[in-house]
C-alpha cells in the first residue's frame, strides 16, 4: 500500500506540476541527467550513486563513475547534435572494462560471487545511445532513448559466471550475448517550488540470448528536491522484471541519492 501511495503521489505531480511550478527555469538549466540536454560549460555534477559529469563545452559532456573506476575503468561522452521537430537530439557513447571487477569477485569465501574455477577474459563493453528530448505542457521534458550496446572479448566467457542480481544481470548480459538493444522513455518536470518528478521505463533485449533469459524491463519513479544549483536530493523506487537463468522474477527496490554540483568558471 505504501508503494501504491508513492506511485500515485508521483503521478499527481506529473499531472499538476505545471500549474504549481515556481522555479521551472532553474530546474530546466540544471540537473539534466537522462535528457538530451548537456551541462552548462564547466559545470560539474556528482552523486553518491550517480556518475561524475563535466560540461566540457556547449556540444560535449564527459562522465565517469568514480567509485567504480579503479575496479571497472569507464568513460562516456554526451555529444549534442541538432534540433529537429521540436526535439533536442544528442548521443551518448561510453566504454567500460569490467574484467578487473569480475576477477576481483571470482574467489572463494567472503566477497566471492563467481566461482574461481572459471577464467575471466579481457572484456570491453561499448554503450551507444540516441536521446531526443522535447518540452511538453510547458516545462515538462519528454525524452525518448534508443541504445545499442556491444562487447568485445579476448576469449570465451562461461555462462555459469553470470551475476544473477537485479540491475546487474541485465546490464552485464552484453558480455555473454555480444550485443543488445535498449528502448526507453523518460518524463521529467517541475512539481512545486524546487521539487521535480521523474518517471521512466526501459526495455532491454539481447537477440542472441537464450529464450527466456534475453529480456528485461525497468520502471523508475523519483522525486527530486533541488535545494540550490549546487545540491539535490532524490528518492523513489525501481521496479524491475528480469528473465534469469533460474526463471523470471520481479523486484521492487528503494532508490536514494545525494548530488552536488559546482562551476569551474
Amino acid at each position: 500500500m505504501k508503494n501504491i501511495r508513492c506511485f500515485v503521489f508521483v503521478i499527481l505531480f506529473a499531472s499538476f506540476g505545471m500549474l504549481l511550478a515556481n522555479d521551472a527555469e532553474f530546474n530546466r538549466r540544471h540537473w539534466s541527467l537522462g535528457t538530451a540536454h548537456l551541462l552548462p560549460e564547466k559545470r560539474v555534477e556528482i552523486g553518491a550513486f550517480q556518475p561524475l559529469r563535466y560540461g566540457y563545452s556547449e556540444s560535449l559532456e564527459f562522465s565517469t563513475h568514480p567509485l567504480l573506476f579503479f575496479v571497472m575503468p569507464n568513460f562516456s561522452v554526451k555529444w549534442a547534435h541538432t534540433h529537429y521537430g521540436g526535439f533536442t537530439i544528442a548521443s551518448r557513447h561510453g566504454v567500460s572494462y569490467p574484467t578487473p571487477l569480475m576477477r576481483l569477485i571470482s574467489r572463494k569465501g567472503s566477497g566471492g560471487i563467481i566461482s574461481p574455477e572459471f577464467d575471466i577474459p579481457h572484456i570491453l563493453s561499448f554503450q551507444n545511445e540516441i536521446l531526443a528530448t522535447r518540452a511538453l505542457f510547458g516545462d515538462h521534458l519528454f525524452t525518448a532513448k534508443l541504445g545499442f550496446n556491444f562487447a568485445a572479448k579476448s576469449g570465451p566467457l562461461d555462462p555459469r559466471t553470470t551475476i544473477d542480481l537485479p540491475i546487474v544481470y541485465i546490464r552485464s548480459s552484453v558480455y555473454y550475448n555480444d550485443y543488445g538493444f535498449r528502448f526507453g522513455a523518460d518524463l521529467k518536470g517541475p512539481a512545486v517550488g524546487r521539487w521535480q518528478y521523474l518517471v521512466d521505463a526501459d526495455l532491454f533485449y539481447y537477440p542472441k540470448g537464450a529464450t527466456g533469459t534475453n529480456m528485461a524491463f525497468e520502471h523508475k519513479g523519483m522525486l527530486l528536491w533541488n535545494k540550490s544549483a549546487g545540491f539535490q536530493v532524490s528518492f523513489g523506487y525501481l521496479l524491475s522484471y528480469g528473465e534469469y537463468p533460474y526463471g523470471t522474477q520481479w523486484h521492487l527496490l528503494p532508490l536514494f541519492d545525494l548530488q552536488w554540483a559546482w562551476s569551474r568558471k
